[in-house]
């Protein structure tokens, strides 16, 4: 693979384990982590905050042209502010989905998540890494899980979150974000050819790091 060190994407649908998994990743190759969702994220809150035009058109490219978005150490920063906690809200998850599917916010976040990339040793963690913003990396995975298994991380992760929600109410909100991730006509998700998949379902954060950390040795040694 060269002297430089690889690019590693992570993708999968909402709930299965991308996030975590990531982050233990990167911490244990000592690698930077991308979370491009949070980039995505700082988009939606500035939009909202600054109540701008959620559909294609020339305020919206004229609000993301000057944008500065940045991901280091699980924060994010929009034009230099920490909006890390700010963009944890329900409401900016909802205006994610959404603006994602417009290709003005893709064609403005796609090349800054490249750029984050360009110099290897990276842990990128999306939905669309391995296939669209670096469909070249050295190593990807594609993490899925069952519904239900991803509906009970998903509901939990909101109790700690201190947000009550029904877990019927989780299970359905994933089912209609899996729908429209699938079926969007830019960047869908999709596991990449010759991404690794794990079906996390049944397994542990530890056991799911330790696979991962074994697929990435045998493809820096061998190259395949």
């Amino acid at each position: 693979m060269g002297a430089r060190n690889p690019v590693i994407t992570i993708d999968g649908p909402a709930g299965a384990g991308k996030s975590t998994v990531a982050r233990r990743l990167a911490e244990r190759l000592g690698y930077r982590l991308v979370a491009t969702g949070k980039m995505y994220r700082a988009v939606a809150f500035g939009i909202l905050r600054d109540r701008v035009p959620q559909q294609e058109g020339p305020a919206l490219r004229a609000y993301l042209a000057p944008l500065a978005i940045r991901v280091a150490d699980g924060s994010v920063w929009l034009n230099g502010e920490d909006v890390t906690a700010a963009v944890q809200t329900q409401e900016v998850a909802q205006a994610t989905s959404d603006l994602t599917t417009l290709r003005a916010v893709r064609e403005k976040v796609t090349p800054l998540q490249r750029r984050e990339a360009a110099a290897g040793g990276v842990v990128l963690e999306g939905r669309d890494t391995g296939t669209v913003v670096c469909p070249d990396a050295e190593v990807k995975f594609f993490l899925t899980a069952s519904l239900p298994a991803r509906a009970r991380r998903r509901h939990a992760e909101l109790l700690a979150q201190g947000i009550a929600r029904p877990l019927a109410a989780v299970r359905e909100e994933l089912r209609a974000r899996d729908a429209q991730d699938t079926t969007r006509a830019l960047a869908p998700l999709r596991k990449a050819p010759d991404a690794i998949e794990l079906d996390t379902s049944e397994l542990t954060e530890d056991e799911v790091v330790e696979r991962m950390l074994a697929e990435v040795e045998r493809k820096c040694s061998t190259g395949r």
